[in-house]
């Protein structure tokens, strides 16, 4: 897969990490305020105390993202903050701070491809759960074309505006794979081990930040995909945002859960 034909969701702002230029900021397109603590999962993975990806809640000390939010010098600096929606209320008594005890990426994760672009993140200790702490089930078969799932990020909204204060939500809709791989498209970059998502209103789409944060799907709320790249446009409709399709691997993350 060539750089120029895609820069990664996550652009941290203080070293270039694989194909990241190192000078994007975080943004979801289009979208709207999600309600205080409505996504409980969520978790923001900072670096430096910068926001740089995203990551969902799948058992009490585990998170999962996609294995490019991994920064190997950095590791030290890199926090995980739970129960959040204001950007900047790190200090708030019912949001918790974690350090990373061990970073489990998939071992056949390639930087180049983003085939199997999906990690876990062991916390230091268990997280107290309250109104603003849950967990997201992991998705059992990968949805099908058509099916409404949403996305969430922190980071701007709209070109030149500032960065949201609060978490923001955007729907969006699973791509029919073939076309999503047609030569108009992603030319046969997307695998079996990966889906399409595409915003419903014009214009709007996931993008630079919210990489490892959860596609959910379903009535019941699953997480189905991790988000991993998009184009260099976000809202270029020839180059939709792809994730990694969680029921692929859910055997892998069960495993090492135990």
């Amino acid at each position: 897969m060539k750089a120029d034909r895609k820069l990664l969701f996550l652009v941290l702002l203080f070293l270039p990490i694989g194909k990241a230029a190192g000078q994007l900021q975080s943004l979801i397109i289009g979208g709207r305020d999600a309600l205080p603590h409505s996504r409980p999962y969520m978790v923001s993975i900072r670096l430096k105390g910068t926001h740089s990806c995203g990551g969902t809640l799948v058992h009490k000390r585990w998170v999962l993202t996609a294995a490019h939010c991994y920064v190997d010098p950095c590791k030290d600096s890199i926090r995980v903050v739970v129960g959040l929606h204001w950007r900047k209320a790190v200090r708030n008594a019912r949001v918790q701070v974690f350090t990373v005890a061990e970073f489990v990426r998939h071992p056949s994760y390639n930087n180049e491809t983003m085939v199997h672009d999906i990690m876990l993140l062991k916390l230091d200790r268990n997280v107290a759960w309250n109104k603003e702490t849950s967990l997201l089930p992991l998705s059992k078969k990968k949805p099908a074309p058509g099916t409404l799932c949403s996305v969430a990020g922190w980071g701007i909204f709209r070109q030149n505006s500032k960065c949201s204060p609060v978490l923001r939500e955007l729907d969006v809709k699973v791509m029919d794979s073939r076309m999503c791989n047609n030569s108009r498209y992603w030319h046969g970059e997307v695998t079996g081990t990966m889906m399409c998502i595409e915003g419903l209103e014009r214009g709007s789409a996931p993008c630079k930040g919210d990489s490892g944060g959860p596609v959910v799907c379903g009535k019941k709320a699953e997480v189905a995909g991790v988000l991993s790249f998009t184009g260099k446009s976000c809202v270029d409709v020839f180059k939709p945002a792809v994730a990694t399709a969680v029921f692929k691997y859910k055997k892998w993350i069960k495993k090492n859960l135990l």
